[in-house]
């Protein structure tokens, strides 16, 4: 069976949603089998990362109400073949059955190698359903400190709530702006977080330009690229050094 990873945030505009793309990206590149899946009823946007913006006429709560088969709800990748998605709802009152979703999960993940669930900011009834599907969990936060204080909130929910690997990846870190001490140094957010690391992603302007545009971001010479490309290799269990890019 494959991984169903689920990625959360205790606030929105930590690049939550940036993450799950990038990663379904890279795993895809990598030559895994994946699928994403939107999790945010009524503000879904991991299309538009994704570059599969009206890809099929039919969303999350059509599959899980039996308004249509898995496989005419599921669109496929233009130039990723191995990279499939499934839409969430654009209906922000749609009830999503909570066992129908582990089912659907569950069976994705028998022809999957990930399930990579993007759940809605916060702790909501959309983050609860995403981590009762989930086998691990990624919390992204930034150095920011209501973003941390955030993170280290819904850490302990998802730990409340389910015993799973449960990682940490810190997004849009600035070196200099730590340098200055105007965020919080990766190990204060670590200690104040209390997951283990799975990467550190640098703030990189390329990332916004690409993910307006649906494109991936491009390998050659980009700290970032590198960093979506180590965060995916750990997660198929390689042994990559955790960047020093924000020591220097």
């Amino acid at each position: 069976m494959g991984t169903i990873i689920s990625i959360v945030s205790g606030k929105g505009g930590v690049g939550k949603t940036t993450l799950c793309a990038n990663l379904a990206f890279s795993l895809a590149m990598a030559g895994h089998t994946v699928i994403a899946i939107d999790g945010d009823m009524g503000l879904r946007n991991l299309d538009i990362l994704l570059g599969m913006e009206s890809k099929v006429p039919y969303d999350l709560q059509d599959i899980l109400e039996n308004r249509c088969p898995i496989s005419q709800g599921v669109a496929v990748h233009d130039t990723l073949p191995n990279l499939h998605f499934i839409p969430g709802s654009e209906d922000y009152t749609a009830q999503v059955d909570r066992q129908a979703f582990r089912r659907l999960c569950h069976y994705l993940g028998n022809h999957y190698e990930y399930v990579l669930i993007d759940a809605p900011a916060g702790v909501g009834e959309g983050f609860c359903n995403a981590i009762y599907c989930a086998q691990r969990c990624i919390v992204v936060s930034t150095p920011d400190l209501t973003s941390v204080r955030d993170a280290g909130r819904t850490a302990g929910i998802v730990a409340k709530m389910r015993n799973m690997q449960t990682e940490l990846v810190i997004n849009k870190v600035r070196k200099q702006m730590i340098k200055k001490g105007y965020l919080q140094n990766v190990d204060q957010v670590m200690d104040q977080v209390s997951l283990p690391l799975l990467g550190l992603v640098p703030h990189d302007d390329a990332v916004v330009i690409c993910s307006n545009r649906g494109e991936i971001l491009p390998q050659s010479k980009s700290p970032t690229a590198k960093a979506f490309l180590n965060i995916a290799g750990r997660l198929q269990g390689e042994d990559i050094p955790l960047a020093s890019f924000w020591r220097k």
